[in-house]
């Protein structure tokens, strides 16, 4: 059974990448030290725990391999996991986050070396079949949880219906957008699809980049944001194809949605399929173009980029306001492995207590640009707030992952990205799309 997992989890590492930065490349170690209750044992075999723990001296040394690569995601937990140190002088927390952080994680837990915390995904179907296989511990009865928003909480249960994982912030697809440009052209913030192309014309006229895209990277994020916003029903569809009772070939939505990617595609960077998550962020936070599509996980590496930038958010629009949904879900969530010492276990617990305080929350929350969803907290950027506020009025989609099979949703970002590159019929762009949904399936 674990190796049928595990083959389920090595097809799903892009999926898994998901929530994660697109550009994910840094690599980072960083320690703070901590100390608490939890430090009172005196020796523990990293070996048999399944990470590089070390005890000696009364330290307790622990990984937090942290799966989201951003700079900006990084440096708000080495600020945290410093506050820590103070507090909590015996406990050693080491951030890890490293390239292909999904794919280097399945093979550890392959090898039986699955760092004693960590950040997943629990809406994912990857991360209930490493919960079903055994590899994190349970946390249901942990006191934190009374910290967490209730709705974002309810999305998160595993399929035996206990939590597994801490939920810490959500995020969002959204487009970014330079507001003294905005301003200084009189344009206004488009809420539907015609609105929108017709903001894109009026920046070709000027003479101004509308959009980049950062398809060097991959296609997933902006075909998850595109099919949530331009098509209501557009998923379940896609879940119907893969258990076999449609297809997307001679679907007028889906023809339409074809239709509209090739329209869009028409006012991006002509660089797109060379340009990185890393460099549109860049390009976009020294005014290069006039809009981005982007995750709320992009908006603080965009301030690192440029700090006085005036920039703000609304949400993708669909083809009418009422039929626009927004892409939404749970953040990278803190878990604690199974096969951790009991000494190990009792720290992360400390750890993951001290994160969920509301003005630690706070500050990562700040340094980071995401949204926290522990009680308390505020995002703090008003400009942002009107993607929040639409979100709250209840027009919203999870990530593909919490629906689809991890492996199905992986290879139609392949087919999507051979779709805007070579640019096929939208009709055989769809029938492209049943086969590999067909296939991927089985």
């Amino acid at each position: 059974m674990k190796k049928r997992i595990l083959a389920a989890l090595l097809s799903a590492l892009l999926v898994a990448a998901l929530a994660t930065s697109c550009d994910s490349g840094t690599s980072t170690s960083s320690a703070a030290s901590a100390a608490g209750d939890a430090s009172e044992a005196g020796t523990s075999d990293a070996a048999d725990a399944g990470g590089d723990s070390d005890t000696s001296g009364g330290v307790i040394e622990l990984e937090f391999f942290q799966q989201q690569g951003e700079e900006a995601i990084q440096a708000g937990y080495e600020a945290v996991i410093a506050d820590f140190e103070e507090e909590y002088p015996n406990i050693k927390i080491t951030q890890n986050t490293v390239p292909d952080a999904a794919k280097v994680l399945t093979s550890r837990i392959a090898t039986d070396d699955c760092p004693p915390v960590l950040t997943d995904w629990p809406t994912q179907m990857q991360f209930k079949e490493k919960v079903k296989n055994g590899y994190y511990e349970k946390l249901s009865d942990q006191p934190f949880f009374d910290q967490i928003n209730e709705s974002y909480l309810a999305m998160t249960p595993a399929d035996d219906g206990e939590y597994y994982a801490m939920p810490y912030a959500s995020n969002y697809m959204a487009v970014f957008y330079n507001i003294d440009i905005f301003e200084e052209n009189n344009i206004e913030i488009p809420s539907t699809w015609d609105e929108f192309i017709a903001v894109c014309d009026q920046f070709v006229e000027l003479g101004i980049t509308p959009l980049n895209f950062p398809l060097k990277d991959g296609v997933g994020h902006i075909f998850q944001a595109t099919t949530v916003a331009f098509l209501p029903e557009g998923i379940e569809q896609l879940e119907a194809v893969q258990n076999g009772e449609a297809k997307l070939a001679g679907n007028e939505d889906w023809i339409q949605y074809g239709n509209m990617m090739l329209k869009l595609m028409e006012y991006g960077n002509s660089d797109a399929f060379g340009m990185s998550t890393t460099n549109m962020q860049e390009a976009f936070a020294n005014g290069q173009c006039a809009m981005i599509i982007s995750g709320s996980y992009g908006r603080g590496n965009i301030i690192l980029a440029n700090p006085d930038l005036n920039f703000g958010a609304f949400v993708l629009p669909g083809l009418t306001e009422d039929t626009t949904n927004c892409l939404t879900g749970v953040n990278a969530a803190q878990c604690i492995s199974a096969s951790a010492s009991d000494e190990e276990k009792e720290a992360a617990l400390t750890f993951l207590s001290y994160l969920a305080r509301t003005e630690v929350a706070q500050k990562w929350s700040d340094e980071t640009g995401e949204p926290s969803i522990i009680k308390g907290t505020a995002y703090a950027d008003a400009n942002f707030q009107p993607v929040l506020d639409f979100i709250n009025g209840g027009q919203v989609h999870d990530w593909m992952a919490s629906t689809l099979d991890n492996n199905v949703v992986n290879e139609m970002y392949n087919t999507v990205q051979s779709f805007l590159l070579d640019k096929p019929s939208v009709d055989v762009f769809l029938e492209n799309m049943d086969t590999t949904i067909e296939i991927a399936a089985q």
